[in-house]
C-alpha cells in the first residue's frame, strides 16, 4: 500500500477547491490547457483527450488507458498529480520542450 505525499491537515472543503489544488500542482509541472467545471457536489478537470479527473464523495476519479477506473483521495491533490501526470506522459513532454 502506498503513501500519501502531502497532509498537512487542510483537506479541501470541497470537490471544486480539490480540482483546484489538483490543477495547480499539475500547472506548476507545466502542463498547460487544463479546463476545469464544477457543479458544486461534483467537480472535474480535463487534462488531454481520453483522459478527465472528476471529484465527488472525496475522491478523485479517473480512467486509465485501458478504461481501468482509478481513484485517489481529494485530500492528496499533490499524490494525486503525480499519478496522473505519469499516466499522460505530461512530465516527459513538459521536460523534453525544455
Amino acid at each position: 500500500m502506498g503513501t500519501l505525499s502531502w497532509i498537512n491537515g487542510s483537506s479541501p472543503a470541497s470537490p471544486s477547491e480539490a480540482i483546484a489544488r489538483l490543477r495547480g500542482h499539475l500547472a506548476a509541472d507545466g502542463t498547460e490547457r487544463l479546463y476545469a467545471g464544477d457543479r458544486g457536489t461534483v467537480a472535474s478537470l480535463s487534462i488531454r483527450t481520453g483522459l478527465t479527473v472528476w471529484c465527488m464523495g472525496g475522491l478523485f476519479r479517473w480512467r486509465d488507458d485501458l478504461g481501468i477506473q482509478q481513484t485517489h483521495p481529494a485530500a492528496d491533490p499533490e499524490g494525486a498529480a503525480q499519478r496522473i501526470a505519469a499516466l499522460a506522459g505530461l512530465r516527459r513532454a513538459a521536460h523534453a520542450a525544455a
